[in-house]
């Protein structure tokens, strides 16, 4: 059985565009293609559709969709406004209760879409002109003041929306914005102070009119650091907006949903695959429905990918969908899970040169590469493969943290993070989930003591292993490694050597060739001293 048996893959490899969906065709396929969540479907119905509905009461205010890159922020922008635009693109809606509450929007609307590049305009300015080159495709002839001739903008706004209304009495008008936080970041204080008192004007305005407005950010720009000097501001913004956020959950259903969609056979297929390895791997059992949807890529993948700091998220559905690619005329193997795990990543991190420019990326990668270079030597050929597959996750992992840090990952889990195999020729007496977890810890020790120890630490406090940057040389590892080689007689004669330098004895020993030194001992009954021996080897 191939994987392409059991999976129908749907590979996703471009950069969605809001402004694509300016395009009928365009906007038809991304309508069709968005993969709705539970939680998504839920923020649609309940917060996005009333919100920007005008036929009933409603504390109308401007929208930020939050997500990270590749999260489908503008994907999720394109649908919304598409439907506003359009009532025949309802029927593509993936979902039945989101089909059902957009009548509440669905042909409602013109539209105007846009995205802020690396520009020094103002955002007013950026606001004003793009409105007005849309409302004269819409043969509606305004032009706004300029900035230095009025108090406020929300009555030019007023006015247009007027004309507007002439114009399309049973429309409403939405102006959708993506890339806004990229944009805010490069303001200087002063400018950032004047945009964000435009941002909450057009936040009111939405309350007093049928217009709306949307953008899109990277994160939720109220809580960022990066900000806070203009909190005041930042305040009153948020008084005026309404937060929805692209999550986690979200992303994962995209990707089991769209990338790997199946049918209730392949499902079946899949879970009776899985059970085989139940007892080997913990948290199968509990959250089988969740392996299922995710095959053939652990759940721990997504979830450590967003962790990595350097990685923009959009990568996930590029690799995902290479990796896939490639096994797809590949039969799932009988004595293992057979499921992506995020230790393949570190392939794309040495391969990218777009990561050779940031600093923490490449300390790792030249520690990594010296432990993989030295695994040529592991004492246990058959095992070699799985020490090569640990540096690679622990290479990866060391990414979403300090590097500095002793933080790592244990046994156990690398054992069901990355569904570690058993060694060929393991018995099958041996094949259980706590006899895996030893044998991951034997072969972190095999490696450790293949490189002497060097760039690889464990934390005896959490149990956890971890890419050590600074450990060029392990000296208790060199330790250990010397006291292995010897024989019993040497090392007897290395520790009583050591014994007699710690006890400080001379030299010259009483008896010559013999380490039998004079000493005076304390005779504690008759409160005196009186002269001994000391030996050090017997």
């Amino acid at each position: 059985m191939k994987y392409s048996d059991l999976i129908e893959f749907d590979p996703i490899e471009t950069v969605i565009q809001l402004r694509s969906a300016d395009k009928p065709d365009e906007a038809e396929t991304l309508v069709r293609t968005y993969v709705i969540s539970d939680s998504m479907a839920g923020d649609l119905v309940e917060s996005v559709f009333p919100n920007l509905q005008y036929k009933e009461d409603y504390d109308h205010r401007g929208m930020l969709i939050v997500g990270n890159y590749g999260t489908g922020k503008s994907h999720l922008m394109a649908l919304v406004t598409s439907i506003a635009e359009n009532d025949n693109l309802v029927q593509h809606i993936r979902n039945d209760r989101v089909r059902e509450k957009s009548e509440l929007i669905a042909g409602k609307f013109k539209v105007i879409r846009s995205e802020i590049g690396a520009v020094q305009m103002s955002l007013r300015d950026i606001v004003i002109q793009e409105l007005e080159t849309g409302i004269s495709k819409m043969g509606i002839d305004y032009k706004f003041p300029k900035a230095d001739t009025i108090t406020n903008n929300k009555d030019s706004i007023t006015e247009m929306m007027i004309e507007f209304g002439e114009k399309y009495p049973d429309k409403g008008f939405i102006f959708a914005l993506d890339e806004l936080l990229d944009y805010l970041r490069g303001r200087r204080q002063q400018e950032l102070v004047q945009d964000l008192i435009f941002l909450r004007e057009l936040g009111e305005i939405c309350k007093e009119t049928r217009f709306r407005f949307i953008a899109g950010v990277q994160e939720a720009v109220f809580d960022s650091p990066s900000f806070q000097f203009a909190a005041d501001s930042l305040r009153r913004v948020k008084d005026r907006f309404q937060e929805i956020f692209i999550k986690r959950e979200d992303v994962e259903f995209v990707i089991s949903e769209r990338l790997l969609r199946k049918s209730a056979r392949q499902r079946d297929l899949i879970r009776k695959h899985l059970e085989k390895f139940a007892s080997y791997y913990s948290g199968i059992s509990e959250k089988m429905d969740n392996y299922v949807d995710l095959f053939p890529v652990h759940p721990y993948f997504i979830e450590i990918f967003e962790q990595i700091r350097f990685a923009e998220k959009r990568e996930i559905l590029k690799t995902l969908s290479r990796a896939i690619t490639n096994i797809l005329d590949e039969q799932v193997p009988s004595d293992s899970p057979g499921v992506l795990t995020y230790d393949i990543y570190w392939e794309n991190i040495k391969n990218d040169p777009s990561f050779r420019t940031i600093p923490d990326i490449t300390t790792v990668k030249e520690k990594s590469l010296v432990l993989e270079n030295k695994m040529s030597g592991f004492p246990r050929p058959k095992s070699q493969p799985i020490a090569v597959k640990l540096i690679h996750a622990l290479s990866v992992y060391r990414l979403t943290t300090d590097i500095k840090s002793p933080i790592g990952t244990t046994s156990e889990e690398l054992r069901d993070q990355l569904f570690v195999p058993f060694p060929e020729g393991t018995p099958d007496q041996m094949k259980n989930e706590e006899d895996l977890k030893g044998i991951i810890t034997t072969i972190l020790s095999q490696i450790m003591q293949t490189v002497s120890g060097q760039y690889l630490s464990f934390n005896k406090d959490n149990g956890q292993y971890y890419i050590d940057i600074d450990k060029d040389v392990d000296y208790d590892q060199l330790i250990k490694d010397k006291a292995d080689s010897l024989d019993n007689e040497t090392f007897d004669t290395y520790y009583f050597d050591a014994l007699a330098h710690l006890i400080e004895c001379s030299t010259s020993t009483y008896v010559s060739g013999f380490k039998i030194w004079e000493h005076e001992l304390v005779w504690t009954q008759k409160n005196t001293t009186r002269l001994g021996y000391c030996l050090t080897a017997w």
